[in-house]
């Protein structure tokens, strides 16, 4: 054990057998999880069924295929970890972006701070037909309970927002097509929810 650990390179092959070790290391998990992977014996038999039959030339390919593959894994694994690091990071800032909720209002669109009371003294709708129910935003009033039962942090304040047709709105940046009005609650200057109450 003492004399492993004493070891130190004398020559440029020792140096080369040093720095592929880690190579060798990669190219053994790859082919393992290339192994793993594979398709199941009735896959292949469905395979062959409805191709072709694999030539000796086609074997020969794939196997100069896995060895060139294996080659640069070996010489090249610095830029292979690199590449894997970054592709991690990138997935995971990817998943993070894709779990935000994706409403239509943005904080630039955010126009004064609302109290919910008058919210609901300014959205009654009278009706003399009777169509429309007499509560706050009526027909939206279910909605309009949901948006309210959630502020339940003495945090939450209430924004009325207005976003101009043609604004960009969403995760994805799509262009309105109308002007859209309505109520958001924000935390720390963070949008947590939305309520629609008008799309001209």
């Amino acid at each position: 054990m003492d004399a492993l650990l004493s070891w130190r390179p004398s020559s440029w092959l020792e140096w080369l057998l040093l720095y592929i070790l880690p190579g060798a290391v990669m190219a053994i998990f790859i082919l393992f999880i290339a192994w793993r992977d594979r398709p199941t014996e009735f896959v292949r038999g469905i395979t062959r069924l409805l191709s072709k039959e694999t030539s000796l030339v086609d074997r020969l390919k794939e196997f100069l295929i896995y060895c060139f593959a294996i080659s640069c894994v070996l010489l090249g694994w610095p830029g292979f970890m690199i590449y894997y690091y970054r592709h991690r990071i990138d997935e995971k800032a990817n998943q993070a972006w894709q779990a935000l909720p994706d409403f239509d209002c943005a904080p630039e669109y955010l126009v004064s701070q609302v109290n919910p009371i008058d919210a609901e003294i300014a959205s009654y709708v009278v009706d003399p037909l009777g169509a429309v129910p007499p509560l706050p935003f009526g027909h939206l009033n279910a909605g309009w309970v949901n948006f309210l039962s959630d502020m339940t942090d003495d945090a939450d304040e209430m924004w009325s927002f207005y976003i101009p047709k043609g604004g960009k709105t969403g995760k994805y940046q799509f262009e309105t097509t109308s002007e859209t009005r309505g109520y958001a609650r924000v935390r720390d200057g963070k949008i947590l929810a939305e309520f629609i109450t008008e799309r001209d």
